[in-house]
C-alpha cells in the first residue's frame, strides 16, 4: 500500500512539474504573439493623431527658393527630432523627386524648416511650419508644380501650385 502511495505521489509531482514546464515554455510565445497587434494599434493611433494641412506656397529669392507653410491641425505634437525625418516631394506636375531635409540649406536640391508661433523646439498644434525649399532648377513663370510633405509616421498632404 505505502508502495503505491509513494508511486502516486511522485507521479502526481512529475506532473505538476511538467505542466509548469510546459507552460513556462509556452507562455512567452502566446504573449509575444500579441506584440504586433499592439505595436500597429499604437501606429494607428499615432497616425490618427497626426494631421497636417499646407496653407501656401510662393517663390523667393528671385525664383532660387520655394517657401511652403504647413500647419499642425492634428491633436499631436510632432517632436523637432522627428520632423528631419518627414519626406518633402517636388517638382513639375509629373516630374518630381524627393528632396533630402539639410539642416543648414547649402545643398541644392535640399530643404529645412522653422517653426512659426513656437513657444519650444516641438510643432505643436495650430503652429505652422516654414519650409525653405531650395529645388534643383529655378521654377518656371506659368509652370504647374507638385508638393508633397509627409510627416515620419506617413501622414501626408499634398498640393499643385503654378508660379
Amino acid at each position: 500500500m505505502s508502495g503505491e502511495s509513494i508511486s502516486s505521489a511522485i507521479l502526481t509531482i512529475a506532473s505538476i512539474v511538467c505542466v509548469f514546464g510546459f507552460a513556462s515554455a509556452v507562455y512567452p510565445s502566446v504573449i509575444s504573439a500579441g506584440d504586433p497587434l499592439i505595436s500597429r494599434a499604437n501606429s494607428m493611433g499615432d497616425q490618427i493623431l497626426t494631421d497636417i494641412e499646407i496653407l501656401h506656397e510662393a517663390t523667393a529669392d528671385g525664383g532660387s527658393e520655394v517657401h511652403i507653410w504647413v500647419k499642425n491641425v492634428g491633436p499631436k505634437g510632432i517632436s523637432s527630432g522627428l520632423i528631419p525625418g518627414s519626406d518633402l516631394f517636388f517638382g513639375k506636375s509629373g516630374n518630381f523627386e524627393r528632396i533630402p531635409y539639410d539642416d543648414n540649406g547649402s545643398q541644392v536640391p535640399s530643404w529645412n524648416y522653422s517653426i512659426e508661433q513656437n513657444n519650444d523646439a516641438n510643432w505643436d498644434k495650430g503652429e505652422t511650419l516654414k519650409i525653405r525649399l531650395k529645388p534643383a532648377d529655378v521654377p518656371v513663370i506659368g509652370e504647374k508644380y507638385f508638393i508633397k510633405f509627409s510627416v515620419y509616421n506617413g501622414v501626408s498632404k499634398e498640393a499643385y501650385f503654378t508660379v
